[in-house]
């Protein structure tokens, strides 16, 4: 008990001094565009091996990120490989580990495509695909680092710079689209990407975001996202923009200060750019 309300103290005061120190600046584009130039300007991949606090199964640990983002990706990986789709498009595709992690661990994946908004972001991406980050996708999938190259090899990975708000793509283009703590940084605009992602996908859709539903109704965690301008919607907004939910769940692996819920979604028959 002591612990949980030393949890809620620190992360309220977290909140409010993030509150504080962003003087009520509107998470736009814009805004979200300049903090991640900045941010992949400064960091490296080490930043996968980056140490932190988290939950797991509701007890606190503590260890490299790269273990949040591994247990992430093997429900993704599952899932994909569950609808034998064989094309992808990640929204906000970042460094490309996602995208790397996937063309190695599902092989009927023929066309993988990642959108980044930022130019530095799509700078690191690419590199990465020329140079894979062989310790963190080792440690992700368990392939030997020779099994990785050689793959990889034969994987064609593709990374765009735009906005996920206005997807250069046609209607249909894949058959999976996918996000992980992106739609996020969306708080008034979320409507508009899961439409867009409706638009671009012939089938399924999924997200890994912190849906409303995902705090568990945890006061302090919903105070979190609003102060840091988050997004924080229910999962079932998505029936309004282009899908049929197949399945939500809070994945037992969690961020400190704040609940991502996994979200698996169908497209809606019909839905396409003529029917927004």
């Amino acid at each position: 008990m002591k612990r949980k309300l030393l949890f809620y103290y620190y992360v309220t005061r977290s909140a409010l001094s993030r509150f504080l120190r962003r003087r009520l600046v509107e998470r736009t584009e814009a805004f979200v565009a300049d903090a991640y130039e900045e941010a992949y300007e400064k960091t490296t991949n080490d930043v996968f091996f980056k140490t932190e606090r988290a939950w797991y199964f509701g007890n606190e640990i503590v260890q490299p990120r790269i273990g949040y983002k591994k247990d992430l990706l093997n429900i993704f990986s599952e899932k994909i490989r569950s609808f034998e789709v064989h094309s992808v498009l990640e929204l906000g595709c970042g460094r490309g580990l996602n995208l790397l992690a996937l063309a190695l661990l599902c092989p009927s994946l023929e066309k993988i495509v990642g959108i980044e908004l930022s130019e530095k972001g799509v700078e690191r991406a690419k590199a990465n695909i020329a140079n894979p980050p062989l310790v963190a996708l080792t440690f992700i999938t368990g392939i030997e680092k020779k099994e990785i190259l050689r793959k990889l090899a034969m994987s064609k990975i593709e990374i765009v710079q735009g906005s996920a708000r206005d997807l250069p793509f046609a209607d249909r283009s894949f058959e999976t689209v996918f996000s992980n703590s992106v739609i996020e940084q969306f708080p008034v605009d979320s409507s508009i990407v899961f439409k867009e992602a409706a638009r671009v996908s012939s089938k399924i859709g999924i997200f890994s975001e912190p849906f409303l539903e995902a705090q568990r109704g945890n006061i302090f965690k919903i105070l979190y996202l609003g102060n840091i301008d988050y997004f924080k919607a229910s999962y079932k907004m998505v029936r309004n923009y282009g899908w049929d939910i197949l399945e939500f769940k809070i994945p037992p692996f969690q961020k400190y200060e704040f609940n991502t819920g996994f979200l698996t979604c169908i497209k809606k028959e019909g839905w396409d750019s003529l029917s927004q």
